[in-house]
C-alpha cells in the first residue's frame, strides 16, 4: 500500500507525538522524504512508494515539471 506525501506528513507527527525513540528515525525519515518531494514540486496527494521504487532514493528523484 502506497501512502502519500499528506499521509507520510501525517505519519511523521504521529511519530514524533508518541515519543518513542524508535520512532524517531521513522519520523525522520517520512518527514525528509515527504518535504523534498514538495520542494521538487510533487502535490501533497503524490504517492511516495512508487517514487522511491523507481528512482532508489528521493534524492534521486527529479523534479517534476
Amino acid at each position: 500500500m502506497s501512502v502519500t506525501i499528506l499521509e507520510a506528513l501525517q505519519n511523521a507527527n504521529y511519530n514524533i507525538q508518541a515519543g518513542y525513540l524508535f520512532a524517531m528515525g521513522i519520523a525522520k525519515s517520512q518527514l525528509n522524504n515527504a518535504v523534498v518531494l514538495l520542494e521538487k514540486g510533487y502535490d501533497i496527494k503524490e504517492d511516495v512508494e512508487p517514487l522511491l521504487e523507481q528512482y532508489g532514493d528521493v534524492d534521486s528523484v527529479p523534479d517534476k515539471e
